[in-house]
């Protein structure tokens, strides 16, 4: 009986001594991954940007051959598909009801079939036109459906309003039913020292100047058309004008002139009636001063003035109308989007991994192959999902892994996962966007130099990437920037949701959206480099959810 006693108090004893154990044990055990290296992500790379793919065009065969091949990689590597959130099989209704990798949706695609553009003057003798040529004198951007009007003709400056920099282009002026004309950029754009920068900031021209934002100001003030000057040649990119850009423009750079027409039109989520645009013709100089004669206006000193003093010089040019007409041929598409996921011990958390598939596709007999944009990040993100769907534990909360289509043609497939995945408004902590990871910026030469953008509020995530980065022997140079109001890459959904975000971005390089973009030219050091700081960010945040 003494015994008895003495092993039982011993077997009390021992559950006492052992109850901190079995308590530590239950939580996350912490377990590095295996960052990828080269042999991981290489052969993805030059698969998806091989001609075999076709340029990896949304909607098209080569779209859809991409988009097999991620999901075949994702299943092979044990990924679950996206349908099953419970990690079983045997639960039909997913996390959006999907049963596979695939979420599909429709684009609206619109092309200009015809266009016209006449200069009208009347006087007594009757009436008289200049007709300006398509294809010499103007472009037009694709607008949801066609369209004619006449109207008169008023000089708008650079088209902006900016109450909350006192400035408005349209202050106390009415231009309902009539045809503005415009100017690219804002006041001193040109000029890092003009004086009326300091006034506006430095974000001004990326808030308030693009296309779109003049397009649909002009718009909201009642103009039937929008005609918009284009005051400087253009030019392939170059040194000088890329250092001249931040981040965010840069994603705004035109296809490299001289390379193969490249007609794109204009994609929407089908059903969209959120699209602010008008019809919008772009002219040089030429045809703009054909446009203002008469019209005591002078563009090269008013983009002088302006930059100096501000100068509104908006006004009415006499006797002036325009005669237009856009006849649009418009089609509906499938696109799709290719997702997988590892269930977590914490199944209410996600954290998700993303990097867009589609590019340029082919135009006649020319592949865009889109090596380093951005078979160089879907690479990136599946040997990610590879390494931690091996790993023995479980990680600490839910990773997606998806692959993004029709980046190129507006960020419409991580826009339409951020409208309809029910995780982005319940549960969504962290995105990684990789966009562009295995070439250097034109200025970079030596090649250590990388950027990630963050929200304002993310200083946990600077300093994560920032310890992340001091793990390498040559660390890089690190470009933090903030990414609210810009929408480059597929981190612009999730940001304007303030969802926190990190894009990782090795910089634009002479060949960006170019058939010369192919898999010989990419770095895959570099490129193993910047895995390792994003598998190690992606550990820490699984632990540690960013702060909102």
């Amino acid at each position: 009986m003494e015994n008895l006693l003495k092993n039982r108090a011993l077997r009390s004893l021992l559950f006492f001594l052992l109850l901190p154990t079995c308590i530590l044990t239950a939580q996350p055990v912490r377990k590095n991954v295996v960052p990828p290296v080269a042999t991981d992500f290489a052969p993805i790379l030059r698969f998806l940007s091989s001609g075999w793919m076709e340029g990896r065009e949304t909607g098209s065969r080569g779209g859809f051959m991409a988009a097999d091949y991620i999901a075949s990689l994702m299943q092979m590597n044990g990924l679950l598909p996206y349908g099953y959130p419970d990690g079983t099989r045997d639960n039909p209704q997913g996390i959006d009801g999907n049963t596979d990798y695939f979420q599909d949706f429709y684009l609206t695609r619109v092309n200009v079939e015809n266009s016209s553009l006449a200069l009208i003057s009347r006087n007594q003798e009757g009436e008289s036109a200049i007709l300006f040529n398509p294809r010499l004198d103007y472009s037009i951007q694709p607008v949801p459906r066609s369209c004619e009007g006449e109207a008169l003709l008023f000089f708008g400056g650079y088209g902006i309003k900016a109450p909350d920099k006192q400035y408005d282009d349209y202050r106390g002026l009415d231009i309902k039913g009539r045809i503005v004309l415009i100017l690219e950029g804002y006041p001193g754009h040109l000029d890092t020292t003009a004086p009326v920068r300091s006034l506006l900031g430095k974000n001004f021209g990326e808030k308030f100047a693009s296309r779109d934002e003049k397009i649909c100001t002009a718009r909201q003030q009642g103009a039937l058309a929008v005609i918009l000057v284009n005051t400087s040649e253009q030019e392939a990119i170059t040194r000088q004008t890329v250092t001249n850009l931040n981040q965010a423009e840069r994603c705004m750079i035109p296809i490299n002139p001289g390379d193969p027409e490249y007609d794109d039109g204009e994609y929407a989520l089908l059903g969209d009636t959120t699209t602010c645009t008008i019809p919008c013709f772009t002219v040089g100089k030429k045809v703009a001063t054909e446009l203002l004669k008469g019209g005591n206006i002078n563009l090269e000193k008013f983009e002088i003035q302006s930059a100096r003093h501000l100068t509104n010089a908006s006004a009415l040019i006499p006797g002036h109308r325009i005669r237009f007409g856009v006849t649009i041929k418009a089609e509906t598409l499938l696109a799709r989007n290719v997702v997988g996921m590892i269930r977590g011990l914490d199944t209410t958390r996600y954290i998700l991994v993303g990097a867009h598939y589609d590019h340029l596709g082919t135009r006649g007999a020319v592949t865009y192959y889109g090596a380093d944009d951005n078979a160089s990040g879907t690479a990136g993100m599946l040997s990610l999902a590879a390494k931690w769907s091996r790993s023995p534990e479980k990680p600490a909360c839910n990773l997606l892994f998806a692959a993004w289509t029709a980046e190129e043609k507006g960020i419409l497939g991580s826009t339409f996962f951020c409208g309809t995945s029910p995780v982005v408004g319940k549960g969504l902590s962290l995105v990684i966007n990789m966009d562009m990871l295995s070439r250097n910026d034109l200025i970079d030469t030596a090649g250590r130099q990388i950027s990630i953008g963050t929200l304002p509020v993310s200083e946990d995530l600077r300093k994560l990437a920032r310890a992340s980065n001091d793990l390498l022997n040559n660390p890089f140079q690190l470009d933090f920037w903030d990414v609210t109001d810009h929408s480059g890459s597929d981190y612009g959904a999730f940001a304007e949701r303030k969802i926190p975000v990190m894009t990782f971005f090795s910089g634009f390089h002479a060949d960006y959206h170019s058939p010369r973009d192919v898999a010989e030219k990419t770095d895959p050091l570099k490129m193993e480099k910047i895995l390792s700081i994003v598998n190690h960010c992606l550990q820490e945040a699984t632990l540690k959810p960013p702060v909102r």
